[in-house]
């Protein structure tokens, strides 16, 4: 779609106060014709979701393609390994959906193992102490089976949590109206940001979709 044919415009300034908003509006149509949001869910991708998309993209806090393929395996009913969609059950956004996407660096696949290590332990290394404890001797890990171990503490942990369906993310946050998905904005697990998200959803997104407030109204 070409911004003329929208019903809004971009408008930024750099840090010299210059007027980039042809550049930037030009390098949004870019990112959300490469990702087909608006072919995979037609007429249900909010402003605000696509504001919210291109200003994480732009702040390399996204990788678009993987939210856009996200959106697009919910819209087919396929799993990720990511755990499945979930309604809030809490105010602000209670009535509202949100699946998980996987975000971009360490701090994602540090939280992950975390869960897994949590959830599985080291299955490896656990293997080793049930074989010793069975022979009834002390033994002591070799500089041989730390690769091992690490591997299965990380990667195998991984597979287990994908394979589970438990990996986490950050928020994908939409409606359901219907039978289709409405989506509305990119979200965080912190609850204190949800009130701000909340009234942005209701400032904005409202006027595309009306049927939200009254999901909101009866959701808290």
């Amino acid at each position: 779609m070409n911004l003329t044919n929208r019903q809004w415009s971009l408008e930024a300034k750099d840090q010299d106060g210059n007027d980039i908003s042809e550049q930037i509006s030009a390098e949004f149509e870019v990112i959300v014709q490469a990702t087909r949001l608006e072919q995979i869910a037609p007429g249900r991708i909010s402003l605000l979701f696509l504001l919210s998309f291109f200003g994480a993209y732009k702040a390399s806090r996204i990788n678009p393609f993987q939210v856009a393929r996200e959106i697009e395996a919910l819209e087919k009913g396929e799993t990720t390994g990511l755990k499945p969609p979930i309604q809030n059950r809490h105010p602000p956004l209670k009535g509202l959906w949100h699946k998980h996407y996987m975000q971009p660096g360490m701090a994602s696949l540090a939280i992950n193992i975390q869960h897994g290590l949590k959830q599985f332990g080291i299955p490896y290394f656990a293997q080793k102490v049930r074989e010793a404890q069975e022979a009834g001797e002390k033994r002591y890990s070799t500089i041989d089976e730390i690769a091992p171990m690490v591997n299965d503490a990380v990667q195998g942990n991984w597979q287990r949590l994908r394979e589970a369906e438990r990996l986490t993310g950050e928020w994908i946050v939409f409606g359901k109206h219907e039978g289709l998905n409405y989506y509305l904005t990119l979200a965080t697990h912190d609850k204190a940001t949800h009130e701000h998200e909340r009234q942005l959803i209701e400032n904005i997104c409202y006027r595309e979709f009306p049927f939200l407030e009254e999901i909101l109204r009866n959701g808290g």
